[in-house]
């Protein structure tokens, strides 16, 4: 059997709420009565899901045997819930509506899916798993926390929208997708990992860049002194990276997967050992 676990949100709260609790791994085996006792933060009062959320489990029969999480659906405005999907291990989580700040932060594994717009600091932090996001997000998607000066290690950021600046700040490992526009300083102080962005991008993408790999796919107007002018060509992970990418709901058109970039060196501030791809 599959279970599907659905929450659907009562009334939109005045109030902020912290809701580390909507996770699929611990939401799994418990009833609805479990499941609404579960606490949430809201304010200096602890609430419980069931005073936000009417609870539903389904099951459908299935021949394969089911031992993993079951699967969470949030249904509503959920702008006010912070942390949606934080620390996420296993399991799917699709949320029907706009989140918060902090959804997917600190991710290891499973798969989270908006069909909304995200706030800032999607996916900080997170070491593994995938987050699809169908709107816009804001900003520091896949970035590091203040004080902290690793961000992203690891796992898949897909916007099919819009982001906000400095995307993918001193990221460390992964790929992050944006298919529309980008803020400024996209991939700055980032050490190893992919952003590519489909849209326009703001100024200084890659700047203090140690490691890693900008890509651009519409080219900016000028780029920062401190890169350097190597090669026209095609890097021969391009295909693999596009048709990865294609395969998982982030659509470029099939041509692209024969495109030629000008590849520039740099930050030459921090070494010079990044690079930095502009579509040709």
């Amino acid at each position: 059997m599959n279970t599907r676990i659905q929450l659907t949100l009562r009334t939109t709260p005045e109030m902020p709420v912290e809701a580390e609790a909507l996770l699929p791994e611990m939401m799994t085996g418990k009833s609805v009565a479990e499941i609404e006792s579960l606490p949430l933060q809201v304010g200096n009062c602890t609430e419980t899901v069931g005073d936000h959320f009417r609870v539903e489990i389904s099951e459908t029969p299935s021949d394969e045997p089911n031992d993993g999480p079951a699967g969470l659906e949030l249904t509503g405005d959920l702008t006010r819930f912070k942390h949606i999907g934080e620390s996420m291990s296993c399991g799917t989580l699709t949320v029907n509506g706009p989140v918060g700040f902090h959804a997917g932060a600190k991710m290891s594994g499973g798969e989270l899916t908006i069909n909304g717009t995200a706030g800032d600091y999607l996916g900080a932090m997170m070491t593994g798993g995938t987050i699809v996001v169908n709107g816009n997000a804001g900003h520091f998607a896949g970035s590091a926390y203040r004080g902290f000066s690793r961000g992203m290690a690891g796992g898949t950021i897909l916007i099919n929208g819009n982001a906000g600046n400095l995307t993918g700040a001193r990221m460390r490992r992964g790929i992050i997708a944006v298919r529309g526009t980008c803020g400024d300083l996209a991939g700055f102080s980032m050490g190893a990992g992919t952003v590519l962005i489909g849209g326009e991008t703001g100024v200084r993408a890659g700047a203090n860049m140690v490691r890693g790999t900008v890509i651009l796919l519409t080219p900016p107007e000028s780029i920062m002194p401190t890169f350097r002018y190597d090669y026209t060509g095609r890097p021969p992970y391009w295909p693999l990276l596009h048709s990865s990418l294609s395969e998982a709901g982030w659509k470029a058109p099939e041509t692209m997967g024969q495109a030629v970039f000008k590849r520039y060196s740099g930050d030459f501030n921090e070494g010079g050992r990044g690079e930095l791809l502009l579509l040709s």
